[in-house]
């Protein structure tokens, strides 16, 4: 007797080969616009890949007396009229490719405070940056093939470790069941930028090639670095974890809770020789909001530790990293592979440095 069973085929998707040209590191150009008229521009934009110093009067001589003009050569220059969405198209979107395909990338802006890097990396409303962009590309590509919740997770020696669907919902139904939500009335207009705020739908974009034979997630850590100091800006602290007292008006009174500086963090070796921050928190997000909303809850803190402790937010480094873990289905495509070893985990660092000043 003949029996016929049915089976799921998997698409195969060609392996990337690897181009041996590709610069390891590749600098871009960015100039910024005049912020008043009277500013004199010492810049001039000759090729896509060149640019021109013009020194300001009075700077145009040498020890020699000569009037001396230099060209300098990147791997693209963008003018004062490019976009946030053609800066991403040419600066980020083949590293985020990258990681959606297990390649590991870094991406830094540099130059004097005030010359842009900030708003090259987040934007602003209806102008989103570098970051923004880099967590909707991410998810408009893997959305509908990520794991659930706490299928994957971390651990504090930078290892990603598997447990079973059973397991992994009764982790969500022991954290749901611990959060508390506060049950004061919410009057005041929404304040934090949403990433959909920051990007027009027109602009959104996805990996061209995405492995649906795999199943994802993403964790997102936020740090800074600040006079050789390591702080996570997404740990809890004392005064998070304090709730609010209502009076009978609904609104909210004020505690005196004492500020209680960041404690630092240090950084070790893993065991494939990769340098991590040692407890430094990693938070699951399943969407691109979400994510972002990590993002700007960390940026809150780093305002308010900077205020408090009087130190200047330019003059700190701060490190975004978002980890993108994956494992293959099994031949029926149903399930994951309960196996540590065919785990994948790649990470971009998108950092915001001090000014170079």
């Amino acid at each position: 007797m003949n029996r016929h069973v049915k089976c799921k085929t998997r698409k195969l998707h060609p392996k990337r080969l690897p181009n041996v040209q590709k610069d390891p590191v590749g600098v871009y150009l960015r100039v910024r616009p005049l912020s008043t008229e009277d500013e004199e521009c010492c810049i001039e934009v000759i090729s896509s890949t060149t640019a021109q110093l013009h020194p300001p009067e009075g700077f145009k001589v040498n020890r020699n007396g000569e009037y001396k003009e230099m060209q300098y050569s990147f791997k693209k220059v963008f003018g004062v009229s490019v976009s946030q969405m053609e800066l991403f198209e040419h600066v980020a979107k083949p590293l985020v490719d990258d990681l959606i395909h297990g390649k590991n990338g870094l991406l830094f802006t540099y130059g004097v405070t005030g010359s842009g890097k900030t708003f090259t990396m987040t934007g602003c409303p209806g102008q989103g940056g570098l970051l923004p962009r880099s967590l909707d590309m991410i998810f408009n590509s893997i959305g509908p093939y990520q794991a659930k919740r706490y299928v994957f997770k971390t651990d504090d020696k930078n290892c990603m470790d598997l447990q079973c669907e059973v397991d992994a919902l009764l982790e969500r139904q022991r954290r749901d069941n611990n959060i508390s939500v506060p049950k004061a009335p919410s009057t005041r207009p929404r304040i934090d930028p949403e990433i959909g705020d920051m990007i027009n739908s027109e602009e959104t974009c996805k990996a061209e090639v995405v492995d649906e034979d795999s199943s994802y997630s993403v964790f997102i850590s936020y740090i800074e670095v600040y006079n050789n100091y390591i702080y996570d800006l997404l740990e809890e602290t004392q005064e998070d974890t304090v709730k609010p007292k209502w009076n009978g008006g609904g609104t909210p009174v004020r505690q005196n809770t004492e500020f209680i500086p960041p404690q630092s963090k240090v950084l070790r070796e893993d065991q494939n020789r990769t340098m991590y921050v040692a407890g430094c928190m990693e938070v699951e997000v399943k969407s691109a909001e979400e994510a972002f909303q990590v993002f700007w809850r960390g940026q809150k803190k780093r305002k308010v530790a900077n205020t408090r402790l009087n130190r200047e937010s330019s003059r700190s480094h701060s490190v975004f990293i978002i980890k993108l873990a994956q494992v293959p289905l099994d031949a029926d495509g149903d399930n994951i592979l309960q196996d540590k070893n065919q785990v994948s985990v790649s990470q971009l660092c998108l950092v915001d440095l001090a000014g170079s000043e």
